[in-house]
């Protein structure tokens, strides 16, 4: 996966991209050899007769206190607790992560999608956020600690139609394997801006 351009928002919450200072040479930040490969990869699949099953797998350590090291793929994460909570405030929370994940989900299947039907995007950017109930973690009279609701907002900016964002975000929303197992289990909000300006999903 390529390291793409950091995307940083204004206080707004708006892309800090104007369209002045975007190179006109370059059309899209997702290179079009991603669209080679998924071409390719979309066609090995449907020739494929049985189901095409991933396994993600974690394994977490705890390190001391609060605090775990996890390896996934051979990348080491490291979890933590704010120190509000007894802990050391070194990294996110599991939550921080199950919530990161939506947000990670939601940016590479777009992209995806995005160069799959030949939408050039110059930036992206999601922002997820979920509410629960702390007394949940402790039985505490008839809490629930699963999240309520997760609201996901995109922004995006491109010189695109309008209708083909769209198009992309509701196949973004279909196919990312968060949003799918997240959505059986809580209440999902998604909004899309582009260039700034909120579109109908």
């Amino acid at each position: 996966m390529e390291d793409w351009q950091a995307i940083r928002k204004s206080p707004l919450g708006r892309l800090n991209i104007p369209f002045s200072s975007i190179n006109e040479n370059i059309l899209s930040i997702v290179p079009s050899i991603v669209k080679t490969i998924f071409t390719k990869r979309i066609q090995d699949l449907k020739a494929q007769e049985t189901e095409a099953i991933a396994t993600n797998k974690a394994t977490a350590k705890l390190i001391g206190n609060q605090k775990s090291e996890g390896i996934v793929r051979g990348f080491t994460l490291i979890q933590d607790e704010p120190e509000s909570v007894a802990g050391s405030g070194t990294g996110p929370t599991p939550t921080d992560f199950l919530i990161a994940s939506v947000a990670f989900c939601e940016n590479v299947v777009f992209a995806r999608n995005a160069v799959l039907n030949d939408l050039d995007i110059q930036a992206l950017e999601t922002t997820a956020s979920g509410d629960w109930d702390m007394k949940g973690l402790f039985e505490i009279g008839p809490a629930d600690p699963s999240f309520r609701s997760i609201l996901v907002e995109t922004r995006v900016r491109t010189n695109g139609p309008i209708k083909k964002v769209v198009e992309v975000a509701r196949l973004t929303h279909r196919r990312c394997p968060v949003h799918a197992t997240l959505k059986k289990a809580t209440k999902m909000t998604f909004k899309l801006f582009v260039n700034d300006v909120e579109a109908s999903l």
